[in-house]
């Protein structure tokens, strides 16, 4: 899922780049987000009615109500967004829970919901619009990262309590024991640092990665790195200027994003030494990696289709020396009108590499999409049932599909005819994560 507020972004760059108006005649459903946030850019007036007017014309009338929904959800402050989440889970319809506040998926009684929030790496430096240098403003991922933590403090502090005088929801009282509070919690949190190495010199990078995962080890076994990291897990707040040390085991993996603009395997040398040392670090540790895949998503160019396809960049990556890592194409490679060249290329990977994954996140929850993922289950590939995650992509997948909530995105997966359930929903997930 992802997890970051109106101001986390560079829309700036987002709403600048010259193939905005052609995603929004091709009807990208992030239009709308763009819009909403025009406020801010400075944008010229005659862009700004064509983006309008483009909009407006777009041939989907329920864009703005599904969009709406996503804005909702963003727009709530993130120390309140997990606190929110886990009530609509225990006590709204479509009900997705038990009476004590258990979730049920395809009969099996499940006592926590694990949450992955990935960072975003949006840091990047002017950029060029014709002839003029527009300056954009900086938007540090420690700002992210900041307002993450203290987020997770928050959840496992407090409960929100219905006010039926003032008609809304409220904090409790803190918790007197923080830590008998967190095992009772519905969620355990274990976020994906966002990362892309063009905004770093190889000296910040290796600093960085340090400063995150130096605890983690190839050979832990998986309850023991769970354990570490849920021990740290609410400890520290927004205050991102303590000693370097206290920042470790904040993040369970990295979340890499190629449409906007990083490249997995980069033919810049200067670039792919970076990206290599990156690789060679997350194998040595066994550090888990998201990569976005999709033809959509916060896309910044054109051209970022090739870096994000598993045919390409990626495949060079995994045949040159990293075929050992660990490795999750969000969304399973989802092209629009129905292509399926990224995500054939995803099975052929998951059978070929032993660490490869892929998650259905942000599918469009139909009946048909659960239908043929079960027959590829059941086709020749005995190996996939192994290899796919179960994820939402919440609150995005609102805005992408029909799902008006998260109750009613896993109420689908849960009334589907997939067959093996717990394997996309605790096996595979927990393998990915924390490793045998």
């Amino acid at each position: 899922m992802h997890a970051f507020n109106l101001n986390h972004p560079n829309l700036s760059e987002f709403l600048l780049k010259e193939d905005l108006v052609d995603s929004l005649i091709d009807n990208n459903l992030n239009c709308l987000l763009r819009l909403k946030l025009i406020g801010a850019c400075i944008l010229p007036k005659k862009m700004l009615k064509k983006i309008i007017n483009n909009m407006i014309n777009s041939g989907d009338p329920s864009l703005k109500k599904r969009a709406g929904s996503t804005l909702s959800f963003f727009e709530i402050p993130l120390e309140y967004q997990f606190l929110i989440l886990d009530y609509y889970i225990k006590k709204c319809s479509p009900a997705v829970s038990n009476s004590n506040g258990q979730v049920i998926v395809g009969g099996k009684v499940y006592d926590k919901i694990v949450l992955c929030p990935l960072i975003m790496d949006f840091g990047y430096k002017n950029i060029e619009m014709k002839d003029e240098v527009v300056l954009t403003p900086k938007r540090p991922v420690l700002n992210q990262i900041g307002d993450l933590l203290y987020a997770i403090r928050t959840y496992f502090r407090f409960d929100l309590t219905e006010d039926e005088e003032k008609g809304r929801l409220e904090l409790s009282a803190e918790f007197p024991d923080f830590h008998a509070s967190k095992e009772n919690k519905l969620f355990e949190i274990y976020p994906f640092m966002g990362l892309d190495t063009r905004n770093y010199s190889m000296k910040s990078l290796i600093e960085m990665l340090d400063k995150y995962f130096r605890n983690f080890t190839k050979e832990e076994n998986a309850e023991t790195r769970r354990n570490r990291l849920f021990k740290k897990m609410g400890i520290l707040d927004s205050n991102m200027y303590r000693d370097a040390s206290e920042y470790a085991d904040i993040f369970a993996g990295i979340k890499l994003y190629p449409q906007m603009g990083f490249e997995p395997y980069p033919h810049d040398l200067k670039e792919l030494e970076k990206v290599q040392y990156l690789y060679e670090f997350c194998i040595n540790k066994r550090i888990p990696i998201t990569t976005h895949c999709s033809d959509g998503g916060y896309k910044t160019g054109k051209g970022n289709d090739a870096f994000t396809s598993p045919l390409g960049q990626w495949k060079e990556a995994l045949e040159n020396g990293f075929s050992e890592l660990t490795l999750n194409f969000a969304h399973f490679g989802s092209q629009k009108n129905n292509k399926r060249q990224w995500r054939n290329a995803i099975v052929e990977l998951t059978e070929k590499y032993p660490n490869v994954y892929s998650d259905i996140s942000c599918n469009d929850m139909s009946k048909g999409y659960y239908d043929e993922l079960e027959r590829l289950f059941n086709d020749k590939n005995p190996q996939l049932h192994n290899k796919i995650l179960y994820g939402s992509d919440f609150a995005l997948n609102m805005l992408a599909s029909n799902a008006k909530s998260y109750n009613h995105y896993l109420q689908a997966f849960t009334y589907s005819n997939v067959t093996c359930k717990t394997d996309l929903c605790e096996l595979n997930p927990k393998k990915f994560l924390f490793g045998d």
